[in-house]
C-alpha cells in the first residue's frame, strides 16, 4: 500500500488541532493565522515550502513555531515576546500573527537554519508515567534497571530518578528534588511506586543530541515548550538545573543501528535491561524502526529469567491520548500499562500487580 503524502498546509492545520486540543490556546490561535498567509502565499509558504517531503512526520510547523519562541527567549523579538508566559509576557486571545510573520520576514535566515533543527520532545512530565513503569519493572524482576533511551534529546527524562514523585500511598526518586510530581498527576487507583528500585546503568541515542548543560542547548529545548504552558516551562528550567549538575554523555546515532550494537551480546547480566522511548516513534523512519524491532527481537532471544530485556514506550493512541506499552522477553509479552495524556498528566495506571 502507497503511504499517504501529506502536503505542508494538511499539516499546519493537524499542528493547530493538535495544540488546540493539548492546551495551547495561543498557538492554535497563531496557527490560524499562519494558515491563512500559507493560503494567500505569504512568508509562512515562502519558508515552509520544500523543507521536508513529509512535512507532519518531520513536524514542520513545530519547527517554525519553535524558531520564533527561540528568538523571544534569546531577546531578539521584543514584539512576539511581549506575548509569550515563557518570556514574561501577557495574551488575552490577541491574533499575534501579525508579530510573527513580521519577526520571519526580517530574520529570514534564522528561520531557514530553525526549519533543519530537529524538534526536541523531552517532555519532563512524562516522567511520571515512566517512573511508574520502572518501579513496575523492578519489583517484578527484582533487578536494578540498565537503561538504553532511543530519542533521548537531552536525556531529560533518563535522568528520571533525580525528580521525586509522590501518589499519596507510595514515593518514588529523589525527596530533595527542584521537579516534583504528587498525587494530581494520577487516578485512582494510582500505580505502587514501592520496592528498591536503582538504576545500574544509563545509556541514550539521539540522531541530533542536545547538551543540557551550556545555555545554547537549555534555549533550544526550551524554544520547543508551547509558550503559554507556564508550568511545562518552569518544569522544564528545574530540569535542565539539575542536568547541568549530572552530564550524561549521549552518543549521536540512528536508534536503530545505535540499538544494533548496544544489544549485539543480548541483555546485560543480573539487571533488567529497559529500552525506553517516548513520543518518538511517530519521528523514526521507517527503516531506522525495522531496525529498532529487529535489534530487540534478536536480544529477547537471549533473555533469560535473570537477564530480561524490556521494552517500554509511551507513544500516540488517540488524539488525546498515549499509551504505555511494556514488551517482555524472553517471551515476547507484551502489555498496555497505562493511558496519559501527551505531556505526561492524568495518568490512567492500568496494572496493579
Amino acid at each position: 500500500m502507497k503511504a499517504t503524502t501529506f502536503t505542508v498546509l494538511e499539516s499546519l492545520e493537524a499542528q493547530a488541532f493538535s495544540c488546540t486540543n493539548a492546551g495551547s490556546a495561543l498557538y492554535g490561535s497563531l496557527l490560524a493565522g499562519l494558515i491563512d498567509d500559507y493560503r494567500s502565499g505569504g512568508v509562512t509558504a515562502e519558508l515552509l515550502e520544500g523543507v521536508s517531503t513529509t512535512p507532519v512526520h518531520d513536524a514542520v510547523p513545530l519547527r517554525y513555531l519553535a524558531t520564533a519562541h527561540r528568538l523571544a527567549l534569546a531577546g531578539a523579538a521584543p514584539n512576539l515576546a511581549r506575548w509569550y508566559g515563557s518570556c514574561d509576557g501577557t495574551w488575552n486571545g490577541e491574533d499575534i500573527s501579525t508579530d510573527f510573520l513580521h519577526l520571519a520576514q526580517t530574520h529570514r535566515s534564522e528561520f531557514l537554519a530553525g526549519l533543519q533543527r530537529n524538534v526536541q520532545t523531552n517532555e519532563v512530565g512524562r516522567s511520571a508515567v515512566l517512573a511508574s513503569a520502572f518501579a513496575l519493572v523492578a519489583r517484578r524482576h527484582q533487578r536494578a534497571l540498565d537503561l538504553l533511551e532511543i530519542g533521548c534529546s537531552a536525556g531529560l527524562l533518563s535522568r528520571w530518578d533525580e525528580y521525586f514523585y509522590d501518589t499519596g500511598s507510595s514515593a518514588l526518586g529523589s525527596p530533595a528534588s527542584e521537579v516534583r510530581f504528587d498525587h494530581s498527576w494520577f487516578r485512582t487507583p494510582a500505580p505502587d511506586l514501592s520496592g528498591d528500585v536503582r538504576v545500574a546503568r544509563r545509556r541514550g541515542s539521539d540522531i541530533s543530541p542536545i547538551d543540557a548543560t551550556n545555555a545554547e542547548g537549555q534555549l533550544t529545548m526550551l524554544s520547543f515548550v508551547w509558550p503559554d504552558q507556564a508550568e511545562r516551562v518552569d518544569r522544564l528550567r528545574r530540569a535542565l538545573a539539575i542536568a547541568a549538575r549530572t552530564p550524561l554523555p549521549i552518543t549521536r546515532a540512528d536508534a536503530g543501528a545505535w540499538l544494533a550494537q548496544e544489544l549485539a551480546n543480548g541483555p546485560t547480566t543480573a539487571v533488567a535491561t529497559v529500552v525506553f522511548h517516548s513520543i518518538v516513534w511517530q519521528y523514526l523512519p521507517q527503516s531506522t524502526r525495522a531496525m529498532v524491532r529487529d535489534a530487540l527481537e534478536t536480544a529477547g532471544e537471549l533473555a533469560t529469567a535473570d537477564s530480561p530485556l524490556l521494552w517500554l514506550r509511551m507513544e500516540p493512541h488517540t488524539p488525546q491520548r498515549a499509551d504505555v506499552r511494556l514488551t517482555t522477553w524472553p517471551g515476547g509479552h507484551e502489555e498496555v500499562l497505562a493511558e496519559v495524556g501527551y505531556h505526561g498528566t492524568d495518568i490512567e495506571w492500568l496494572q496493579h500487580y
